[in-house]
């Protein structure tokens, strides 16, 4: 319910929202803490914290660098497996159009159907890893019709090669991008940074109240929220302000569009 919501925000506002969250929790939290006498800080708790602090922060850096390494692995496949697709469907297409049989023209019109289905109907749904079945329809329509043609000639067989081969990257390629639609980072590991911060929200409540005490208390959550908003943004490909974009699709359609030969 978290990333539905979070997702509908720019990315500034989730930077913003993430950083005053990381205020709260390991600014104002300790001090409140402090205020009880369970929890009233002594120089022994200052030693300790001092001590614990910096392997914390060295390991929920470590942690969070590795997870955004890996958020951004994902996002850039999933881009280049919707750039991928679109070339396969244009070569798709080129390949039609130069087959040169008069049957070829309601099959164009219809893979142009797809695409724009891909666009209008299917890029939505992705956001909750699903395909649109209108979509696929229409892909199996196609597909079907493809597999119906007869060669006359010796150039239409060598090209008619080429037209499965390339038909069969297209269905490859879709379910690929469906598939990756719903890649993100495990649950286990955004658990793994929530111990971790309030593993830190225990240790800066050890801390008696000095100047380098109030100064890192405002360093610390704004470093931590700016590095956990650019998580979110990019852990869920099809999702949120910096989502992969269908702009590889609509510029094939423009092609397909005035393509003659």
């Amino acid at each position: 319910m978290f990333f539905n919501w979070i997702y509908k925000r720019s990315n500034v506002q989730i930077l913003m929202i993430l950083v005053a969250f990381f205020v709260v929790l390991l600014d104002l939290m300790p001090r409140l803490l402090q205020a009880i006498p369970l929890f009233s800080p002594t120089e022994d708790s200052t030693r300790l914290g001092l001590g614990l602090f910096g392997s914390i922060i060295t390991l929920s850096g470590l942690l969070i660098g590795f997870l955004l390494n890996q958020a951004q692995t994902n996002f850039r496949e999933v881009q280049s497996l919707v750039s991928r697709e679109a070339g396969q469907i244009n070569n798709l297409d080129r390949l039609l159009v130069r087959y040169g049989d008069p049957a070829i023209a309601p099959m164009r019109q219809e893979l142009f159907e797809y695409m724009n289905s891909i666009v209008n109907s299917e890029w939505e749904l992705l956001k909750s890893g699903q395909g649109s079945t209108q979509t696929h329809m229409l892909w199996r329509g196609l597909s079907r019709k493809v597999l119906s043609l007869e060669p006359q000639t010796n150039r239409q067989m060598a090209m008619y090669t080429d037209i499965l081969k390339k038909t069969e990257e297209v269905a490859e390629s879709r379910e690929s991008r469906i598939e990756r639609s719903s890649a993100r980072l495990p649950n286990l590991f955004w658990v793994v940074i929530i111990i971790c911060m309030v593993a830190l929200l225990g240790i800066n409540t050890l801390f008696l109240p000095s100047n380098s005490f109030f100064v890192g208390l405002k360093i610390l959550p704004v470093t931590m929220g700016a590095l956990i908003s650019l998580l979110v943004i990019t852990d869920q490909p099809f999702k949120g302000q910096s989502s992969v974009k269908a702009d590889p699709f609509l510029k094939i359609i423009e092609s397909i569009k005035t393509r003659t030969e």
